[in-house]
């Protein structure tokens, strides 16, 4: 693309990448100090809902032109954070503002998948009623039914504790 705000054919069509580049520029300019954060927010989105090449050159008018061996800028990602993770704070090395997987693409880390999960949900109840069940009908009661406690831990390790030779590969 030759100038923004001279451009050689105004009534081209623009492809995404050029919006994206376009906006990249804008990008550039704020970080020069000559447009505002306001000023970039309004324009770039501007850029980004622009259709023709001539839908960029009021946006780039009151700019410097761009040098034609400039290196190319690197694309801005639209504003906002993603839904999914919004509150939390975004890094491009984590990851942590893409998207989830669908609901059908998730793995459980669990060794029978959602039957594990399950199992380990119930583990607490199990225990419970196991530590009344032989406290009140075993002679000696409750003096060694509390040991039914342990069964949640160790549905855990049974559980989970695969999964952790399996993330390692």
């Amino acid at each position: 693309m030759s100038g923004y705000a001279d451009p050689d054919r105004p009534g081209q069509r623009l492809s995404d990448a050029e919006r994206d580049e376009a906006v990249g520029h804008l990008a550039s300019a704020q970080s020069e100090g000559r447009l505002t954060p306001a000023e970039f927010e309004q324009r770039s989105a501007a850029a980004r809902s622009a259709v023709t090449r001539a839908d960029l050159a009021p946006l780039f008018a009151d700019l410097p032109p761009i040098a034609p061996g400039s290196p190319s800028v690197a694309p801005v990602p639209p504003p906002g954070p993603s839904p999914a993770y919004a509150g939390l704070p975004s890094s491009t090395t984590t990851g942590w503002d893409a998207a989830p997987p669908p609901p059908s693409q998730r793995r459980s880390r669990a060794l029978g998948g959602r039957v594990g999960d399950t199992v380990m949900a119930l583990s607490p109840f199990v225990a419970l009623l196991l530590f009344f069940g032989f406290g009140f009908w075993t002679p000696g009661g409750f003096a060694w039914s509390w040991l039914w406690f342990f069964l949640i831990p160790i549905t855990g390790i049974i559980v989970y504790g695969g999964a952790a030779t399996e993330r390692n590969r």
